[in-house]
């Protein structure tokens, strides 16, 4: 089965992920001719055939999922480095804490017994 995309249309990520949804089932080619994504599908087995719907829903769902990633990448950015920049301040300036504990059997002890 030969399908045609319009690249306009479907980043080419949204391909390559719809085509890893079916990879188990069947053996894809892409390719590219003028302003379309050729797919090229073929089952590995006869009972493991794939429809054209389903290839087209698969397009849509990622397409969606693409959609979102690139909607929300900033924020999801911004609370990554949020919550890697507080890991690093140190709130403490005990002296417990800042000195370099070298007692092997202090070290070993569970962190709950002490």
């Amino acid at each position: 089965m030969i399908i045609k995309y319009p690249i306009d249309i479907y980043p080419k990520e949204v391909l390559i992920k719809a085509s890893f949804r079916f990879l188990d089932q069947a053996y894809i080619h892409i390719d590219k001719e003028n302003d379309n994504y050729i797919v090229t599908i073929t089952p590995k087995e006869a009972d493991d055939e794939i429809s054209q719907g389903e290839f087209d829903n698969e397009m849509l769902a990622q397409a969606a999922r693409y959609a979102v990633f690139t909607r929300t990448k900033a924020i999801r950015e911004i609370i990554l480095g949020r919550a890697m920049a507080s890991t690093i301040i140190d709130n403490n300036t005990n002296e417990e804490y800042t000195e370099v504990n070298t007692d092997v059997d202090d070290i070993l002890k569970d962190w709950f017994d002490k």
